[in-house]
């Protein structure tokens, strides 16, 4: 499966790691069942796309990706995404779905890095 998911319950952390061709309909099903869990769509999220072929991912798909997820978010706690990309179009992909997100009403904070040391540092991890 082209999405590795891993859940940190002691730092309240999902890690996802895209492996391979990864599809809209791939990424709508991990919204649905991780972010749909209430015992998980409280926490950070790590999304690792360094090794993803992005290349199938439309954006109708991510406009219905960003309305799922954000219909997950909880009112009043502060949640982060953070997306690590290697290469310019998941830099584009990744900064659509963010306003996309935004503008459907989500409230988690999303930012996109190049370098996963910072990533890490910005979620409060320990690289």
């Amino acid at each position: 499966m082209p999405l590795n998911v891993q859940i940190d319950e002691n730092q309240q952390v999902i890690f996802v790691r895209g492996e391979g061709i990864v599809t809209d309909q791939e990424l709508l099903d991990y919204v649905r069942e991780y972010l749909g869990d209430s015992r998980y769509n409280i926490y950070d999220e790590l999304i690792d796309l360094t090794e993803a072929d992005l290349q199938d991912l439309t954006y109708a798909g991510l406009s219905e990706l960003a309305s799922v997820a954000a219909a997950t978010d909880p009112e009043a706690i502060p949640i982060k995404i953070a997306i690590l990309i290697s290469q310019s179009l998941g830099m584009g992909l990744s900064r659509i779905y963010s306003r996309l997100r935004e503008f459907k009403g989500g409230r988690r904070q999303t930012r996109v890095f190049w370098d996963r040391d910072e990533c890490m540092e910005w979620l409060g991890l320990i690289p």
